[in-house]
């Protein structure tokens, strides 16, 4: 299994043996929360689109897509000279008194990398592998506030990691894009599609509510707007849904057009390592029509391919791919 190149709350690393069997073959897979992105690591779609409301996340990846020599030789440094707590904090002000305008510009291609995105790239990276237990979180102002993690060993560098996504995305033709689920799904044409979904989880009890998405909330309401927004996709192309979330009969109440598997997780974070043990979690799934494999039951539309060469070509020359919506 390919490993992510970020430390990830809710990462999908181990649930992949559960979740590989319950994805629908397709041409290709839409992540409106790609997170760590164990999902486009470990799946063999032919084309992706990728999107996440974190800019500093979508930046990484972009920059390690198309820059990835030029990411590697800014962030070993700091993985090398600041790995104590005193480094880490003047890296996090640092990081964080640096304009994040220039996250939305256009990079330019011939004439190398953004010497500004790439050190943004480097410096978020650094910070999620020195940062507490993974978690990555910003105040109201965008500010990161993630706390210095404790260590018992020096954080990895991820270069393998780093070169081994640098190589997919580039193979795949991956879009990163920089919005909220809504604008994610509208991205999607056609219906040769699945769009999987993991979004920030419903908390299973009242201590375990860290619910943050970015630097806004994602709590019950945000779900409903999602699984309406998953069934109006669904309806209007076709596309077979994939589901992950917490076990929870909030979560089985929202997302009841469903099908539920449960399966037993791992827990990669929490304030007291003592306390880490098995989660249960579920894996739900759009009802898929026997005949042709396409979710919705009875008729399916007819179709062609999802974002085959012609279609990307126009979405490119649309710009669609350089937008980044409301953060």
């Amino acid at each position: 299994m390919i490993r992510s190149l970020v430390k990830w709350p809710g990462g999908k690393s181990r649930v992949i043996p559960d979740l590989l069997p319950v994805l629908p073959k397709a041409d290709c897979l839409v992540e409106p929360f790609v997170g760590g992105a164990s999902v486009f690591l470990n799946t063999e779609y032919r084309r992706y689109i990728l999107g996440d409301i974190n800019p500093d996340l979508i930046n990484l990846y972009r920059q390690i897509t198309r820059w990835p020599d030029a990411v590697i030789d800014a962030a070993r440094p700091l993985f090398k000279v600041y790995g104590d707590k005193e480094g880490y904090l003047w890296i996090r002000e640092d990081f964080n008194a640096r304009a994040r305008d220039s996250l939305s510009s256009r990079d330019v291609f011939d004439n190398g990398p953004d010497v500004g995105k790439v050190l943004r790239a480097a410096q978020f990276l650094y910070l999620n592998r020195h940062g507490y237990n993974g978690v990555v979180r910003y105040n109201r102002q965008g500010g990161y506030n993630v706390p210095f993690g404790k260590h018992k060993t020096a954080p990895y560098f991820p270069e393998e990691q780093i070169r081994l996504f640098s190589e997919k995305a580039n193979d795949t033709k991956a879009i990163f894009v920089c919005c909220d689920f809504h604008s994610t799904l509208k991205i999607m044409v056609g219906s040769d599609a699945v769009i999987y979904c993991d979004p920030p989880y419903l908390p299973a009890s009242e201590t375990a509510n860290f619910t943050q998405y970015h630097t806004a909330p994602f709590g019950e309401k945000q779900h409903r707007q999602l699984a309406a927004a998953l069934l109006e996709a669904n309806r209007l192309t076709g596309s077979p849904v994939i589901l992950s979330n917490s076990d929870t009969p909030v979560t089985r109440e929202i997302y009841s057009a469903f099908k539920f598997q449960e399966i037993s997780v791992n827990r990669s974070v929490s304030a007291n390592a003592i306390t880490r043990g098995a989660a249960s979690e579920v894996i739900g799934a759009l009802k898929v029509c026997d005949g042709c494999g396409r979710a919705g039951g009875g008729c399916c539309p007819d179709c062609g391919p999802v974002c085959g060469d012609d279609s990307y070509a126009a979405m490119v020359a649309s710009e669609v791919f350089e937008f980044d919506g409301d953060l």
